[in-house]
């Protein structure tokens, strides 16, 4: 098949988020199955770059996106945009519909595609709305389902009427429509756990054709020996230019890792990913001995390998936490909240300790910590079970099940 895929990212190998790194391995998937694969996307400096990269992987569209001349515009129209997205998250800002409407060349591969996917349910108001009739088929790739994280912003912001309350309202109204609109206009929508499929039915409908497909997120890793220093290692793995993992990381230097450092005061926090914000490295600075905020890494497998627990303490946001199912399969011991192991636990797949609270997350590292060679012992109960489900071939099967005819 000749597949189109819409994406704001075109991905390229060491990409410092996870969606992205999900994408590189979804093309490539799509590629050993046999199909073409062009990838749409906006044409920057990232994007142009990763497009070289992915010569003789799949075809490349960049969308140029015209921009204002002058810095004052340029200042305005990024103030405006901000506000836009602030109101209609699920919406691509107006600039870059428009953009890709006027792109010959878009037009011209989404004209020739026998299926056009969009990665991030957002890419689908680029096209699902104004889907001619007759055409291909169409897929929306929900990398997480955004309603739920705006229903969560509502929770955290309380009752009342409050501008901050108000606008949280306005926000998961936004989102619930939009998401829905987008949801019935696709002929497959692809989740990531049979949560997400669950969630996408309550928003669009019962008859909406969800279909999970795990990622390949064990392909390539092995169970190795704890490297490293001798000293106790908390890891907390994330791209900090988002908020839920900024936000996560700042909870812990200020009320999780204290608690744990009163038992032992020779641990050690390492907050390992890409731009780390101003307060977390403040927070570092003021404890050096405690916290370590190392930046983007090369390859998180050096500081996988000298973790002895790995903590998730989020508690925004939505979909499959990568970061999880990573330390799982490494046969880390993963201490979480409920936002963290959403739709990876079941009955055969457990996490070591979960809590909301920061004492209880506290209590459980200090449990792993304690005794670090039972606690990966009971970590590992899990991980084949948490490889098989996460493993390259189901993945493979799963698309080749949503692609299977020629039609999804």
């Amino acid at each position: 098949m000749r597949i189109v895929s819409l994406s704001p990212v075109v991905p390229y190998d060491g990409i410092p988020h996870a969606g992205g790194q999900y994408l590189l391995r979804h093309l490539r998937a799509l590629r050993e199955l046999g199909h073409r694969v062009t990838v749409v996307s906006f044409d920057d400096r990232d994007n142009r770059a990763a497009a070289e990269s992915l010569a003789g992987l799949v075809d490349v569209v960049l969308v140029p996106v015209p921009h204002p001349r002058t810095a004052a515009a340029r200042r305005l129209v990024d103030i405006l945009e901000r506000q836009e997205q602030r109101v209609f998250p699920v919406r691509p800002v107006a600039r870059r519909r428009r953009a890709l409407r006027r792109s010959a060349a878009a037009r011209a591969a989404l004209a020739g595609a026998d299926a056009v996917e969009y990665q991030w349910t957002e890419s689908g108001w680029l096209g699902l709305r104004r889907r001619p009739a007759g055409s291909a088929p169409h897929v929306v790739v929900a990398h997480d389902v955004v309603l739920q994280s705006y229903e969560r912003f509502l929770a955290a912001a309380g009752t009342g009427r409050h501008p901050r309350v108000l606008l949280a309202r306005w926000r998961r109204a936004s989102v619930r429509r939009d998401e829905r609109r987008i949801y019935r206009h696709a002929d497959a929508v692809l989740t990531f756990s049979a949560k997400d499929s669950a969630l996408v039915r309550r928003i669009a409908g019962v008859g909406t054709p969800a279909v999970v497909v795990r990622p390949p997120l064990a392909d390539g890793v092995e169970l190795r020996p704890r490297t490293g220093d001798p000293v106790p290692t908390v890891l907390f793995v994330g791209a900090f230019d988002r908020s839920v993992n900024s936000e996560a990381a700042l909870w812990t230097m200020a009320d999780i890792a204290p608690l744990v450092l009163a038992v032992h005061p020779d641990a050690r926090f390492v907050f390992a990913g890409a731009r780390p914000t101003p307060g977390m490295r403040r927070a570092a600075a003021a404890r050096p001995e405690s916290f370590v905020v190392t930046g983007r890494v090369e390859s998180v497998d050096a500081v996988y390998a000298a973790a002895d627990v790995v903590l998730v303490p989020l508690r925004a946001g939505a979909g499959v936490k990568f970061k999880t199912v990573e330390a799982m399969v490494r046969g880390i011991p993963v201490v979480s909240t409920g936002v963290g192991i959403e739709g990876i636990v079941d009955d055969r797949i457990r996490a070591f300790a979960v809590a909301d609270d920061a004492r209880g997350l506290a209590s459980g590292l200090l449990r792993a910590l304690a005794d670090p060679d039972a606690a990966r012992r009971e970590a590992l109960r899990s991980r084949a079970a948490v490889a098989d489900e996460f493993s390259g071939g189901a993945f493979r099967r799963s698309l080749a099940d949503v692609y299977r005819g020629g039609r999804p």
